[in-house]
């Protein structure tokens, strides 16, 4: 009889990482209470793992761009605990796109009581200066580089943008990026197109911006993506192949 590893081997990984997750991240991805949309995306989103890699720590300032619906930015606010503080950053088009009504549930009544919602435009990102110990941005690096100006998203000047993020950061910051891949040698414009990026043009402009890679990460990659289809074609939505990247400032 052949049997099938695989799924030892992925409860395995799980059950290693969120062993040295912390506490509040245990607690809160046991927690039958939370909504089934998050404990499905679990699967797919693997938080224990990257809240380990960027070693997000219990009273750490935290900021979470694009936060969209507020996925991570949960996961976050239970790593952190009560004497931490998650910064949930969308711009208008985010708010608009997920739908108040969703964000509400998020967020009502304090539920998330370590939680500060942010708005701002991408082109006015006014951020406190050296604030935040942690920086995340997930599945958002390529819509620097995406235009879509009858929903709200005008061009974007990504090397102002990220200059903003990098003085927000204290001097042994980290910002954690997630990104969709696309197939090396493809030009920016699959961003427009695809809603991905070749994973050498996020490390050409971290560079140039004045980042240092600390290390990467492949508990997020998939090879059966075959990398040049739009991110949310049925056959690859959620599973697609992505990088994980760790920076903090340039020496």
């Amino acid at each position: 009889m052949k049997i099938n590893y695989k799924p030892f081997v992925l409860f395995f990984l799980f059950a290693t990482f969120l062993s040295q997750a912390s506490p509040g991240i245990e607690n809160l991805l046991k927690n039958n209470a939370r909504s089934d949309e998050d404990k499905k995306a679990d699967i797919r989103r693997k938080p224990a793992e990257f809240m380990t890699f960027l070693d997000v720590q219990p009273g750490m300032q935290v900021l979470d761009v694009f936060s969209g619906g507020g996925y991570y930015t949960e996961i976050a606010a239970a790593a952190v605990g009560e004497n931490g503080l998650v910064d949930a950053h969308n711009n208008q088009a985010y708010v608009n796109f997920i739908g108040e009504e969703k964000l509400s549930v998020r967020y009502q009544n304090n539920r998330l009581p370590n939680v500060v919602r942010l708005t701002q435009e991408a082109n006015d990102l006014n951020l406190e200066k050296q604030k935040y110990d942690r920086v995340l941005l997930v599945l958002s690096f390529h819509d620097l580089f995406y235009v879509d100006e009858k929903n709200g998203w005008p061009e974007i000047n990504a090397h102002k943008f990220m200059t903003a993020i990098k003085q927000s950061m204290k001097t042994d910051g980290v910002i954690g990026i997630i990104d969709h891949n696309a197939k090396l040698g493809t030009d920016i414009s699959s961003a427009q197109t695809l809603h991905r990026i070749d994973p050498k043009i996020i490390k050409q402009r971290m560079q140039e911006w004045g980042f240092k890679l600390v290390s990467e990460s492949n508990h997020l990659s998939n090879p059966q993506d075959p990398l040049d289809i739009p991110m949310w074609d049925p056959k690859i939505r959620g599973n697609t192949d992505r990088i994980v990247l760790k920076y903090t400032h340039a020496e």
